[in-house]
């Protein structure tokens, strides 16, 4: 899924998109940049993973579990 796909998809269900650079810590750090779909204009993140397809995976389950 693009950028584009998954802002499209978010804005049909009320959620923004957005991406955030984590820095990993341990023996070996490294930079990653994860996607998150929830509610940016009150930094509630619904779903968090390193794909557009997981991190709307997560938040649907937040979502349609309630």
């Amino acid at each position: 899924m693009t950028k584009r796909e998954a802002e499209g998809m978010a804005e049909r269900l009320g959620l923004s998109t957005w991406m955030v650079e984590a820095v990993t810590t341990g023996e070996r750090s490294e930079m990653t940049t994860l996607k998150c779909v929830g509610f940016a204009y009150i930094g509630l993140t619904l779903g968090e993973a390193e794909t557009w397809e997981e991190a709307f995976e997560q938040a649907a389950r937040i979502i349609f579990s309630a």
